[in-house]
């Protein structure tokens, strides 16, 4: 059985932390005031977690520049990650509950989802790839966030992209749902203006994004960015 349920409800909060502020754009290694500021403890509080943590082979820390994932720990907060977002698609899917309403209740959930329940749960969903909120479900094999992840506005022309999460609210998001633009799509960008409008496309079809929506897009560049 995977260790992850071995650890504390408290240890596994700040792996969930640390993934959510990675998948949001924030570069690693995450400094630790902006860990501890998202998980809203003292700095010191979180240095003593996150030395613990780094006992446990969970993540790595260096003084003065911040903490990084281990191996070990992309694939426990992953596992995390995947009950949390597979209890948010039930509770909204099945219950009727809003998106923030389930976000809350999955949070429970997530720290006593056993393997097993997870599989069953994935297959009555129908393996569902995104959140309500639009948040990508990591599957077994894949890590929820990237250190190179930029947000759609910092793509040039011609760049391909994966869109790794969309920090909107839910109509934003519906609508980007509406148009197959959900976590795991392949984007290219087309062009942009000094505004931040931004023209895509989306397979065989093209769109075009307001600056705050494409700014609320986080992607991980599939080739490196074009200079200019």
């Amino acid at each position: 059985m995977d260790n992850y349920n071995t650890h504390s409800e408290n240890a596994e909060m700040y792996l969930v932390s640390m993934a959510i502020l990675a998948e949001s754009g924030t570069p690693c290694p995450i400094p630790l005031p902006r860990l501890a500021e998202e998980v809203d403890v003292q700095t010191v509080s979180a240095n003593q977690m996150v030395r613990k943590l780094a006992e446990e082979g969970l993540v790595t820390y260096q003084p003065y520049k911040g903490v990084s994932f281990t191996d070990a720990g992309e694939k426990a907060v992953s596992l995390i990650l995947r009950n949390r977002r597979l209890w948010e698609v039930f509770f909204v899917r099945q219950l009727n509950f809003t998106p923030s309403e389930a976000d809350a209740l999955a949070c429970r959930m997530e720290h006593i989802t056993q393997p097993e329940v997870a599989a069953r749960l994935a297959e009555f969903l129908d393996h569902p790839t995104t959140s309500p909120s639009g948040r990508k479900i990591p599957d077994l094999n894949h890590i929820v966030y990237s250190p190179s992840s930029i947000p759609l506005t910092d793509l040039h022309p011609g760049d391909q992209a994966e869109v790794l999460a969309i920090n909107l609210g839910e109509p934003e998001s519906a609508f980007l749902r509406s148009e197959n633009l959900i976590p795991g799509t392949q984007v290219e960008m087309l062009a942009h203006s000094s505004s931040g409008v931004a023209l895509i496309r989306i397979e065989e079809q093209t769109l075009t994004l307001t600056g705050e929506l494409a700014a609320g897009i986080l992607t991980a560049p599939i080739k490196e960015p074009q200079n200019g």
